[in-house]
């Protein structure tokens, strides 16, 4: 992380991520679709949307068969997991190929149980979705490699996405304690508060 987001000051979500080496252009085991929101009367808003659009895009295009879809009733009644399972429904994706992960309520509990869905289901490598770079670097980039410490999610360019590349440990290869004191450098402000989440505590439970 310290040749991806040199110097001491934030990294820029706007400027151009790393180009996907052969590898992650490979095919994944699963797309993870980190929620957000639905509308206050329930219907799917526009963040929903470009997610799920992205995670089609992504699935028509070959990296992956299968959809995590993550998120609770955060912030109205409504479970973002749900209204996600029923876009890629409505975009042709068969329900038997989407896992709904209705608890999470912030970015490291999207990561934490879809990390561990995917160890129940043996799948060891994922393309997280967001509509915004910035929750991918600044939110799923800590909450993962510096949080929640089941895999290695790295930024990069896709075929003109943004996305996030994961491998769970130890497919990838650990995260060290001089890349997250250098991303948790309190004038980056990229980190902030991961002593307060939840699935950054040992014995994480609801």
């Amino acid at each position: 992380m310290q040749e991806l987001y040199p110097g001491p000051l934030p990294p820029n979500p706007d400027e151009d991520q790393p180009k996907a080496g052969a590898c992650i252009a490979a095919k994944h085991d699963v797309i993870v679709v980190l929620g957000c929101p639905s509308n206050d009367d329930g219907s799917a808003s526009a963040c929903q949307i470009e997610r799920a659009d992205i995670g089609v895009r992504l699935h028509a295009a070959g990296f992956a068969d299968h959809f995590i879809v993550s998120g609770g009733a955060v912030h109205n009644e409504f479970s973002e997991s749900e209204t996600l399972h029923d876009l890629l429904v409505a975009r042709g994706i068969a329900a038997q190929a989407i896992i709904s992960e209705p608890l999470a309520e912030h970015t490291d509990e999207n990561i934490y149980f879809s990390s561990r869905i995917m160890q129940e289901q043996a799948w060891r490598s994922a393309l997280v979705v967001s509509n915004s770079a910035g929750q991918l670097i600044y939110n799923a980039l800590c909450d993962s490699n510096c949080c929640v410490e089941l895999g290695r999610l790295t930024v990069v360019e896709l075929e003109g996405i943004v996305v996030g590349h994961y491998a769970l440990y130890p497919d990838a290869s650990p995260v060290t304690e001089d890349e997250c004191d250098h991303i948790e450098d309190a004038r980056m402000g990229v980190c902030l508060n991961l002593g307060l989440r939840r699935a950054c505590h040992d014995h994480f439970e609801l």
